[in-house]
């Protein structure tokens, strides 16, 4: 089953709901970044949290969601964007606390403290960037908090990775159900209930599809307005490598150019290594002699 990202309204009820599969994605991040099984795990449920909140924005623009607290993990990133596109990485890959209940390992490896907070691009140049601490000291449950404490927007979410014999991502989906304005408070009430219940959990584990698993916690009338596929992509490339070298500075370039004879950068998001030799070093501090 491909990696979906679903999202639509009930009319008659005033709720949006949206919905997203990240397990091969989940899977490709883990092999990529050497992530243990507590890291792979946390990394599955953000990069499920950003895609969620990325599908709320307007065409185009993109969310970073990031995490960062004392525990081992340390924190971790995931640039989302509305097209299902994402990517990211975790400050500490080698995490793992085995645990009969995967949420004492996430709050092992999250600590005691830390903050959640969420960068959303609006537009022009324009951003907006907002914040909660940790309190439940689970993603999903911190990203509930945030929605209705800094967004204010009456919330239903879930996110679930379920693990397989001897892998710790087998499946990793999330859905997000919120109250337009107007819309039926008992309803998504009602959503929340399922929730609690574990009506999302068994639909992950029973792999439904992305219109059942919605219907398994919010009942009939979903009406469908996106249905897009989810991949790891990254941006990076051999011009941003080299603007990464031009924010070096002249001093900087001259100790690469006086040492390494070449500069090496890697993506912290995709590990690429992108290599800019001395003919390249050397015409970038040309350029920044001229503009001084």
């Amino acid at each position: 089953m491909s990696d979906r990202l679903v999202r639509g309204l009930f009319q008659d009820r005033g709720l949006r709901a949206v919905f997203v599969r990240v397990t091969e994605t989940a899977r490709i991040a883990r092999m990529l970044h050497g992530l243990y099984p507590t890291s792979a795990r946390l990394f599955a449920e953000a990069l499920a949290a950003g895609l969620l909140t990325a599908a709320l924005q307007k065409d185009g623009s993109r969310v970073n969601l990031q995490l960062a607290c004392d525990g081992p993990l340390r924190g971790l990133l995931v640039d989302a964007g509305q097209d299902g596109s994402v990517r990211g990485y975790v400050r500490s890959p080698q995490v793992d606390f085995p645990a009969s209940a995967p949420e004492a390992g996430d709050r092992a490896a999250l600590g005691g403290e830390g903050y959640l907070s969420v960068l959303r691009d609006q537009g022009n140049g324009q951003y907006h960037r907002s914040q909660i601490e940790l309190e439940a000291l689970t993603l999903a449950g911190d990203l509930r908090r945030f929605y209705e404490k800094s967004e204010q927007v009456e919330s239903a979410l879930d996110v679930r990775v379920i693990p397989a014999e001897g892998q710790p991502i087998g499946d990793a989906a999330g859905v997000l159900v919120q109250k337009l304005p107007g819309g039926d408070q008992a309803a998504l009430e009602q959503v929340r209930a399922r929730i609690a219940e574990g009506a999302f959990l068994g639909a992950v584990k029973a792999g439904a599809t992305a219109q059942e698993a919605i219907a398994a916690v919010a009942g009939p009338g979903f009406e469908l307005l996106g249905d897009l596929e989810v991949a790891y992509r990254c941006s990076c490339g051999p011009d941003r490598a080299r603007v990464a070298v031009s924010a070096l500075g002249r001093d900087g370039i001259l100790d690469v150019l006086a040492n390494e004879k070449q500069a090496v950068i890697t993506c912290e998001f995709c590990r690429q290594t992108y290599v800019v030799a001395e003919p390249e070093l050397r015409d970038i501090l040309g350029r920044l002699s001229q503009d001084a």
